[in-house]
This record gives C-alpha cells, structure tokens and sequence, in this order.
C-alpha cells in the first residue's frame, strides 16, 4: 500500500506541476512530491531491512531520487520545466513496477472497475475533442492570417474562445487518464494468478496505449503552460500527435489479431 500511496502523491506532483502556474500550484506539487519522496523511502528502508531486498527496492529508490531532484530544480534552482517533467517520470517509473511484475494486493471492486474504464474513456474522448478543437483553431486562424473573411464561418467560436476550450479539454484529459493509469496499477494487483499469455500480452499493449496517450499529454500541457508556446503551436501538436495515436491504435488492432500466434 505504501508504494500506491506513493504513486498516488506523485500523480497528484504531476497534475499541479503541469497545469497550473501560479505559486499555490507550486506549492502543492512540492508538498505531494515530498509525501511521495518520504514514503517510497520508508518502503525501502523497510523492504532492505527487513530482508535484504534490493532488488525489489531498486523501482522505489529511483523514483525518490527523481523527486528529490524534481524538487530541488523547482525550490532552489527554480527550474519549473525539470520538475514539470521529472515527477511524471518518477510516476511512470512506479506504474512500471506495478505493470511488469504485479503482486497481488488489493481485489478491484465493481465500483473501481466502473471508475477506471469511464476515466480512461473519458479520456481518450477528450484526446478527441482536442483534436476537432485545434482543427478549427487552424482554420480560423488560417484565414484570418490570409484575410480570407468570408472563409469564417459564423458558426464557428473565435479563436479566444477555441483557444480557452483547448486548455480545458487537455486539462480534463489529461486528469482523466491519470486517475486511468493510477487505477489500472490496482487491476495490475489483482489479476488472477492463472491468466493466460495472450490476455496479459493484450493488457499490456492497452497499457503501452495508455501511456502514449497521457504522453501526448504531458508534452502539450509542458509546451502550452511551462514553454508558453503559441496556441498554434499547441493546435498542430495536437492534431499531429492525434494523428499519430490514431495509426498506434490501428496498429494495436493489428497487433491484438496476431496475439494468440504470437502467445502459441
């Protein structure tokens, strides 16, 4: 339990980092990662002292270390961009752990299996209402930037509007498919120990889907909040980034037909 309580503070260090700018979101995102830092180190100290177990400690050391540093870079070295990408890092590094060599701890509930499938969907629906969003934030800035007036089509929102519904839907998802990702790790816990080969390699390639989504995430949200990047920037990072997650997943389609070959 201490390794999810840890995961989950290092989720919570992501959000804050990521999303938000002013001095409370700092704040919170060091306070979470310095619970998370305190709590995988008691895990290892406890896992090495009790039975010499490095190797088990070894996904709990790195991850403290990386959030020593990440807070270090933001409190004293005031370098927002390292902690903005160094405590999803030390997230990923736990999920890991949890992903490859699962132990069985907690049973998922129906009402933890509810949350995680609607989160994970909801996520990915926002991952596509990005998408439709920059679409029409290129078009309209397109013509505006042409003088094309009569291409703007009255239906369409200005581009303040378009720009400030694109923060939200990226926030949203982003949250979305945190909170998939964090309660996926429980369902990693509570396999049955007699799954077969070809289920786990499909749960794992629905994992590698997942996180090649959040990861676009991450990258907008450090690119639009941290780097200040244009909005037009962002619009075409999320259309070619949905792009390329589009191909992934027929990909993964692809992959899912071939699974019980490969598994036999």
């Amino acid at each position: 339990m201490l390794m999810f309580a840890a995961t989950l503070a290092y989720a919570a260090a992501s959000l804050f980092y990521v999303n938000g700018t002013t001095r409370f979101f700092r704040i919170s995102g060091n306070a979470c990662l310095i619970a998370g830092v305190s709590l995988l180190a008691i895990l290892a100290q406890n896992q090495i002292g009790n039975d010499g177990n490095w190797g088990g400690s070894a996904a709990p050391l790195l991850a403290a270390m990386i959030g020593a540093i990440a807070i270090a870079a933001d409190r004293w070295l005031g370098v927002r961009l390292a902690a903005a990408m160094l405590a999803p890092l030390g997230m990923l590094v736990l999920l890991v752990r949890f992903f490859a060599a699962p132990v069985p701890q907690i049973a998922p509930t129906l009402w933890l299996t509810g949350f995680h499938v609607s989160m994970a969907l909801a996520g990915q629906v926002m991952a596509i209402a990005a998408c439709v969003l920059s679409l029409l934030y290129l078009w309209q800035h397109n013509a505006l930037k042409r003088r094309k007036i009569l291409e703007l089509q009255p239906g369409v929102p200005a581009l303040d509007r378009l720009d400030q519904w694109l923060k939200i839907a990226l926030i949203s998802g982003f949250v979305m498919l945190t909170c998939s990702l964090v309660t996926g790790a429980l369902f990693m816990t509570g396999l049955p120990t007699g799954i077969t080969a070809s289920t786990l390699i499909a749960l794992r390639a629905k994992i590698l889907w997942a996180v090649a989504v959040w990861s676009w995430y991450l990258a907008i949200l450090v690119a639009r909040n941290i780097l200040r990047s244009p909005a037009r920037i962002i619009a075409r990072m999320s259309v070619i980034g949905f792009a390329l997650m589009a191909l992934a997943w027929f990909g993964l389609i692809f992959f899912a037909a071939k699974i019980p070959q490969i598994a036999g």
